[in-house]
């Protein structure tokens, strides 16, 4: 049904060889506040005017916190799902068993690494960023979508995290090397999850009805709404913190700046990256009849 040449063998042989753990990652190294943590393609704060470069590597900073726990937070759903699907083989599919629990464990891997991350930039900044709380809730909600919904969510996301480290990260060596070391260390399992993700679409969507399939896709870009909201509530936490980091009172205008800037970095990066990400389009191009133009609507409207 689908156009790939994914197998959990490969995925499951890749992911033995590139192995890593926290400590790895980490080496005892603290992160250098002197240094971005995020390219601005990300992070969305070197053209807003009313901040010096102090306030904006500041910002940078605050940014790299709210990255960090924004994929924990989206993420969260994601270990039960897969447990789900792996169930389906305890006495089946070695290879994909193995897999899928190698798949599980990854994901609580990357929390843990997050959490020592946005524990490590607290302790050093100086200031207590603000993050949007309800991980748990937001997790009910998108597993109460069908399992189709919930893993074209996750494929666009695996799909972004690759643009994010394979094009904006990789080659700026400006950025903190340590935030740079933790990226590459979640790219290297997402390359693989991205993968699986293509083939448990395909095993869900078989012998689902198109109706089914385009639904799918009606959920998806309903959830996408949804995050679109958190996000808008990161920013003002991302705002106050920025306040208290560097003690200015911002005016009602330069307020505006701010928001304006963040809202289209924020959509950029959770959402617009994932829409538009040809691996991601193809998919659902070939899973439906109409949910490529439904996800290019979308993109567009998010970009504007």
């Amino acid at each position: 049904m689908l156009t790939h040449s994914y197998s959990y063998t490969d995925c499951l042989d890749n992911a033995i060889k590139s192995a890593w753990t926290v400590d790895d990652c980490f080496q005892g190294r603290d992160f250098n506040f002197s240094k971005r943590f995020l390219p601005d393609r990300i992070a969305g704060v070197g053209d807003i005017s009313c901040l010096d470069e102090d306030e904006k590597m500041k910002f940078n900073q605050i940014r790299g916190n709210s990255y960090c726990h924004i994929f924990a937070f989206v993420e969260e759903y994601i270990i039960p799902m897969v447990m789900d699907h792996a169930r389906k083989d305890v006495y089946g599919d070695e290879t994909r068993l193995r897999y899928l629990l190698q798949f599980a464990g990854d994901e609580t891997k990357h929390q843990a690494m997050f959490k020592r991350a946005m524990d490590q930039i607290e302790s050093g900044f100086g200031v207590s960023c603000g993050v949007i709380p309800g991980r748990e809730a937001v997790a009910e909600v998108v597993l109460g979508k069908s399992p189709l919904t919930a893993l074209l969510l996750t494929s666009l996301i695996e799909w972004f995290t690759q643009q994010h480290y394979l094009e904006h990260v990789r080659e700026d060596s400006d950025l903190d090397v340590l935030f740079r070391d933790m990226l590459k260390s979640h790219w290297i399992d997402e390359s693989q999850h991205a993968k699986a993700d293509t083939l448990l679409v395909e095993e869900v969507a078989d012998g689902m009805s198109m109706e089914d399939r385009e639904t799918a896709i009606d959920e998806l870009l309903e959830l996408g709404m949804a995050i679109d909201g958190m996000l808008a509530n990161q920013i003002e936490m991302d705002m106050e913190s920025l306040t208290m980091a560097t003690g200015r009172t911002f005016s009602d205008d330069q307020k505006e700046e701010i928001r304006t800037h963040q809202r289209r970095a924020y959509r950029w990066t959770f959402l617009v990256s994932g829409l538009e990400h040809p691996n991601f389009v193809r998919l659902v191009d070939e899973l439906t009849n109409g949910g490529g133009h439904k996800i290019a609507g979308a993109a567009r409207a998010l970009a504007a």
